[in-house]
């Protein structure tokens, strides 16, 4: 009889020992620039498999995230390409003052299918006839904003209506970008030095000429005011600036400096900042 009870009493320990913790697990909430998702896929595994928390990232363009975060008052971090983006954050109040950290640098370039079968050699080459070209949104993505920058400020006032008929796509953020490219669906796009190495038998690397690249971006990241686990959040972007964390962006090939990416441009060139793209590159479709 009182072993009939006791079985009982012995599998609910057994549960409440083995899943409590799952029970209990907290959820950290991040909200990221799509430019960063190889390395912080990775990251966040590594970082709750030492940590007793569950890790949700949403990847998307800039502005898109900025809204999202701004109406739903959720999450814990923001991640973001460039300062003058965590700037317009922290000016809507979203973000902690003096929780934002640098972390890692990209440099925009072009980027072709492998075999390069259109032989697209320079900027210029992308206004040429019957080039596929996209560029992301330059209203919502700052990778976007850069590729119009780098366009209105080195090729003629002919060369850029030439590259704006070549565009058929504006993708909404940078991992739409990278499949226009890898579906086949551009020839060329505007994106950053490192996409090759996220896919190396698929995309190859043109770089820009020093003079066209007009800045390169600088990852940052703050913690959310409204973060209900700011402890936790601060945690993690320790974690994300320690050596691991570090040597994890450096293994896809973002830069850890800016010195790094100036001698790999050739030049030293302004880190992030804004600079709005003209109107007329908005809706382009």
């Amino acid at each position: 009889m009182k072993t009939r009870f006791l079985w009982p009493l012995v599998a609910l320990l057994f549960v409440v020992v083995c899943f409590g913790n799952v029970f209990a697990r907290d959820e950290l909430m991040i909200f990221c620039g799509a430019a960063y998702k190889k390395p912080m896929d990775e990251i966040i595994q590594r970082y709750m498999k030492k940590n007793n928390i569950d890790v949700r990232v949403i990847y998307g363009g800039v502005g898109t995230l900025l809204s999202q975060i701004t109406m739903s008052k959720r999450g814990d971090i923001l991640m973001v390409p460039s300062s003058y983006i965590m700037e317009k954050a922290q000016s809507k109040g979203l973000v902690v003052p003096d929780s934002r950290k640098d972390f890692a640098y990209v440099v925009p370039v072009i980027n072709v299918r492998k075999g390069n079968l259109k032989g697209i050699r320079s900027l210029a080459d992308l206004a040429k006839p019957s080039v596929r070209v996209a560029i992301a949104n330059p209203e919502i993505v700052f990778v976007g904003m850069l590729a119009a920058e780098i366009v209105e400020k080195s090729l003629t006032r002919e060369d850029i209506k030439l590259f704006k008929k070549n565009i058929v796509t504006t993708p909404e953020d940078f991992n739409k970008l990278a499949s226009a490219l890898l579906l086949d669906k551009v020839d060329a796009i505007i994106g950053f030095h490192y996409l090759s190495s996220w896919y190396p038998d698929a995309i190859e690397t043109i770089k820009l000429r020093p003079e066209e690249i007009q800045r390169i971006g600088a990852g940052q990241i703050g913690i959310l005011s409204h973060s209900k686990m700011i402890e936790q959040a601060k945690d993690f972007q320790r974690f994300l600036l320690s050596a691991e964390g570090q040597g994890v962006f450096a293994k896809y090939h973002y830069f850890g400096t800016p010195e790094e990416a100036a001698r790999w441009v050739g030049d030293r060139k302004v880190v992030g900042g804004e600079r709005p793209a003209s109107t007329d590159w908005f809706g382009k479709e």
